[in-house]
């Protein structure tokens, strides 16, 4: 199984043939721990229905198994989903400039990401109890996460954009606090946004596709080591657009509209560029179609209206 549909760059090449892939790693292996999830429950809060496309028919985000491998110099994890996963086209293009499906998607999967947020020190608070742009979710206090990795199918894309976004946000924060600021203040936020960016996300490009599963490789240096059963995970399956949409408003100095990274969103009625079944009145419905939830609360709970923080199974031992 190859990486990428599309000739590369020789030195990304070069890199990729020298990695190892992470399949060789998990078949017949032990694996490090396994979450399971119910089938047939990929439909967020219970009503969401998905896009009006061919390519993502029920089943083909619902998400069966998170399995976390040993490998040579970090950890591979394997999310297994209820349909094979859809490929890129590469006779497909997606836009005028004949850009095709594959050239965008270059990892082998183009419809979904995942979000896997990692409470490592089990310490009530001592992370971050965000989500990423656009999945408007919270986790519960004694589940924030010191780490993250979003599998995505646009992976450098999807870095600048975040860091994009957590710029503004920085910046708008710390506006409130000191009123205006002058360039070397901007750079000094910058600069603690790009560090922030650094030890808490990580967007795999070692990725294996093969059938309904996706495997993708994270370094010990990030994790400060092998992924370990004794942490809590919070994994989110969303749909995801290939595009990165410019906002206007913001590049002229006015207020931003609310964006997310890489998500498809959700909405009233159906409609072939978000999902559908959501609620009127409510912009900050989640668009998650699949969540890893613990015994004792449910998805619907979660993703529902006044929904409680969302916590992070630990595995069972």
């Amino acid at each position: 199984m190859t990486f990428f549909r599309r000739p590369l760059p020789l030195l990304v090449l070069g890199a990729l043939l020298t990695s190892a892939c992470p399949g060789r790693h998990t078949r017949g292996n032990t694996p490090l721990f396994t979450l399971e999830d119910p089938r047939g429950d990929d439909h967020g809060d219970g009503d969401l229905r998905y896009p009006l496309r061919e390519d993502m028919a029920p089943g083909s985000l619902d998400l069966l198994s998170l399995a976390a491998y040993p490998a040579p110099g970090g950890t591979v994890f394997a999310a297994t989903f209820a349909r094979p996963i859809a490929k890129p086209e590469a006779a497909r293009t997606v836009d005028l400039t004949g850009e095709t499906q594959a050239q965008r998607a270059r990892f082998g999967f183009y419809t979904f990401n995942v979000d896997l947020y990692m409470d490592t020190d089990g310490v009530e608070g001592s992370g971050r109890t965000d989500t990423l742009p656009g999945r408007f979710l919270t986790l519960a206090p004694a589940s924030a996460w010191e780490k993250m990795v979003l599998l995505t199918p646009r992976p450098y894309q999807a870095r600048d954009t975040l860091r994009g976004l957590w710029q503004h946000e920085a910046r708008q924060e710390r506006q409130r606090q000191q009123g205006p600021m002058g360039e070397a203040v901007l750079r000094e936020v910058d600069a603690e946004v790009e560090r922030e960016l650094e030890a808490r996300v990580f967007i795999p490009t070692r990725v294996r596709v093969n059938g309904p599963a996706v495997e993708f490789f994270v370094p010990e240096e990030f994790l400060g080591g092998m992924a370990q059963p004794g942490w809590g995970y919070a994994a989110a399956v969303t749909g995801a657009s290939l595009e990165t949409k410019v906002d206007v408003p913001a590049l002229f100095g006015g207020t931003p509209r609310a964006q997310g990274l890489m998500v498809l969103p959700i909405g009233t009625g159906d409609s072939r560029e978000r999902f559908g079944g959501g609620r009127l009145g409510d912009p900050g419905q989640s668009p998650a179609v699949d969540l890893l939830v613990p015994e004792g609360v449910t998805q619907q709970q979660v993703l529902g209206v006044n929904a409680p923080p969302w916590p992070a199974v630990v595995p069972r031992r």
